[in-house]
């Protein structure tokens, strides 16, 4: 009875250290296979790939702020030109000259497109401003 318990613990052993170097083969090959390399580098370049993305993203939102902001600063030096020859035109020119320089303007921004609005009406879309076609009367 002893030499059979002696055999199956033995053959216990040997079946229990087959496993075990299975497990560890299996995973040494999982570690270093090349297909794990592969997906490590191609991981990596994904990686690279997206922070590059989005260091062009930033760039391109740089340059679209800065782009409205030098528009938006256009636009206020214009609009303070228009109203700065609108008040020396009340003050300087007689009333046919500044009828048909109002007259002149209004044609000119009435060529201006209309665009669509959120609610699909025809007018002032986002951040566009009104703009005065007739110059400012003094008091």
């Amino acid at each position: 009875m002893e030499e059979q318990m002696t055999m199956g613990l033995w053959l216990l052993m040997i079946l229990l250290a087959v496993v075990l170097a299975g497990l560890l083969g299996f995973w040494i090959g999982r570690t270093t296979s090349h297909e794990r390399r592969l997906i490590r580098e191609l991981e990596a370049e994904l990686d690279n790939r997206m922070q590059e993305l989005n260091r062009y993203r930033s760039a391109v939102n740089q340059h679209f702020d800065r782009t409205a902001t030098l528009f938006a600063g256009m636009a206020g030096a214009y609009r303070d030109l228009y109203h700065h020859l609108a008040e020396s035109c009340e003050e300087l020119a007689d009333k046919p000259t500044r009828e048909r320089l109002e007259d002149r303007a209004g044609r000119l921004l009435a060529n201006v497109p209309v665009r669509e609005n959120r609610e699909g009406k025809p007018g002032m879309a986002g951040s566009e401003r009104e703009i005065d076609v007739k110059p400012p009367r003094p008091d």
